[in-house]
Formats: C-alpha cells, structure tokens, sequence
C-alpha cells in the first residue's frame, strides 16, 4: 500500500545534507504503488519529483522557501535481482561492450535483471563474486539503480549503458511499458525514453536488464580495488557532497575536458560561502562541512560557472540536479 508522509524534511534524504520541508513525501515499494501514486497525484494538485537514492542531488531548504512547490515520490522497490545465461547474437542490437566481447570471440555473457530500488555497491558486489565485468568503474556511488540508468551515470571510462539493454518505465499517461536498447536515447549523463513520438518528461524507471561478460573473478575485482583506490586518492569520499558538480565540457577543439581541472585552474578549490565549499581535494565536489544551506551551494555553482566562462570561454553544465 502506497506510504504517505506530510510536511517531510528532506535533507537526511541526500547524500549532501540539503533539502527542506515538502508537502507529501510518497514511498513507492512496488508497480502496484505507481498505479496508486497515478490515481492520488491528479487529486493533490502539485508536482512530484522522482528521489531515488539522493546522491547527485541538491533541494532547496529554508534558506530559499518555507516550503517546497512539489511533493516527492521516492522510489523505493524492493531489491531484486535476476540471472541467467545469454547468447549473444551478433544481428542483435547488443550493448557496446558485449560488441567488443563478441568481435574478440568472447562467448560467455550474463543477463541480470535488477530492481530500480537495488543498492549499487550490492549490485557491484554481485558482479564481482560472479565475474561480470562492465560497471567496475562505478564503485563508491552511493546510489540506487534507477538514478543510475536514469542519469546514465560513469566513471573511469564506464557508462552504464555500455552493459545497459532493456529498461522498464511507469509513466503517468501511458502506464508501464518496456524499452529495448533501440527505443532508447543513451548520452553522457542522460537517458532518454520517448513514446508516440515525444520524449517523456518524468518517466519512473521500474527495473532495468544488462548483458555482462563474464571473466575470471579477479580480473573484475582488481579493476574495482584499482578504481576504488584511484577514486579514495582524488575525490573527498568521506565529505557530505553530490558528486560531481559538473559535466566534463567540449572546448572550442571539440575536446571532453575536465570540469575539475578547469575549476581548479581557475583557484576554486576549497573556496567557500559559510558551510559550503568546493573540496581541496577535487575542485569539482561541492562539500557540505557543517550546517550548509541550499542557497550558498547555488550561489557557488554560479561563481564556478562564472568564472570558468570568463576565464575560458566555456560553458559549465551542472552534473548535479538542482531542485527548486
């Protein structure tokens, strides 16, 4: 049954420590609970915003409204997980890194299929006591699995879709439906799902399925303690943050460049407004270092992006999202 909580504080909700009082906070637990949560919304009158597992997130708190103009729908599902063995079929479309396995001659795949709600380092763990490599580089995400489709989230030369091959979504017009790799969209830090020919704004990832390779053990498991040893020496992985700030732009050159590099280069690391920095670590990581509020992140980003603009003539994007 549908869970509904009023007038819910939500900065113990993301990972940053940032987020004010809504008007209904609604947990989702199971498919049964959207259809719910379909009937309810149009009742309420206000907005919904999808949390997952709060990570990558900022939400305006008291220093910006008393209360927030929209309610949140967490998305909650039980943690389940399927597998099962997969031929891969080269006439298929097949997710790129099974297409590299397979031009090798590689033959032994896995299919899983995973719950929105399943923690990503318990999905990793999965993957490195079965030998599935493709998602290595994400270890140390504290996140749920349907942010991380929904955002396409990567690191170290990973993305999620490089294994991703089938999506489940719940949209509030069109009801579940289910998305091959064709039908999706899949581009840095973004997927995309479009029905009758327009892109839907909202959709609810339900579960999502993946093709893996399957390796030694090992191999899956040295590449996750080098990564995760890389990520312990670079990034401020004890501080309260959202990950990164901002997306690795393309300069004039048509070049992917490091945000983190340019912020640094413009003297951002550990500037500060009252409990709000940019890590000394990694320029690119916002920090919560005490009682932050919501209005002294934003107006870092701004200066961050102000900055790197007039000094480099390139436009910033926000990695994080900004609720408001």
């Amino acid at each position: 049954m549908l869970q509904i909580r009023h007038n819910m504080v939500l900065k113990h909700k993301t990972t940053i420590g940032l987020g004010g009082k809504t008007p209904y906070y609604l947990s989702i637990k199971s498919a049964r609970d959207m259809l719910e949560f379909a009937e309810l919304e149009s009742k309420l009158g206000i907005p919904f915003n999808i949390l997952g597992g709060g990570s990558n997130l900022i939400i305006a708190d008291e220093s910006l409204c008393k209360e927030l103009p929209f309610g949140i729908l967490d998305i909650d599902i039980v943690e389940e997980i399927s597998c099962r063995p997969f031929i891969a079929d080269e006439k298929e479309m097949l997710p790129p890194l099974v297409r590299e396995y397979l031009r090798h001659g590689h033959t032994h795949f896995t299919e899983l299929t995973v719950s929105a709600g399943y923690k990503i380092p318990k999905l990793l763990q999965f993957c490195k006591e079965n030998g599935l490599t493709g998602l290595e580089g994400l270890v140390g995400i504290p996140c749920r699995l349907g942010g991380t489709v929904a955002m396409n989230a990567g690191a170290y030369q990973t993305e999620i879709s490089d294994v991703l091959s089938q999506v489940e979504i719940f949209h509030k017009n069109y009801g579940i439906i289910k998305y091959s790799r064709k039908d999706m969209e899949l581009s840095y830090r973004q997927s995309s799902f479009f029905c009758q020919g327009k892109k839907l704004e909202n959709p609810i990832i339900l579960s999502a399925a993946f093709i893996f390779p399957q390796v030694d053990k090992n191999i899956v498991k040295n590449k996750m303690e080098k990564n995760l040893l890389t990520k312990k020496n670079t990034q401020p992985i004890h501080a309260r943050t959202a990950g990164c700030a901002f997306k690795n732009p393309i300069n004039e050159n048509g070049e992917k460049v490091s945000a983190g590099l340019l912020l640094d280069k413009a003297g951002l690391k550990n500037i500060k407004v009252n409990a709000m920095q940019f890590s000394k670590i990694h320029a690119s990581f916002l920090e919560n270092t005490g009682d932050g509020k919501t209005k002294d992140a934003i107006e870092l980003l701004n200066i961050a992006k102000d900055k790197v603009l007039t000094l480099f003539n390139i436009h910033l994007e926000e990695e994080i999202k900004v609720w408001k």
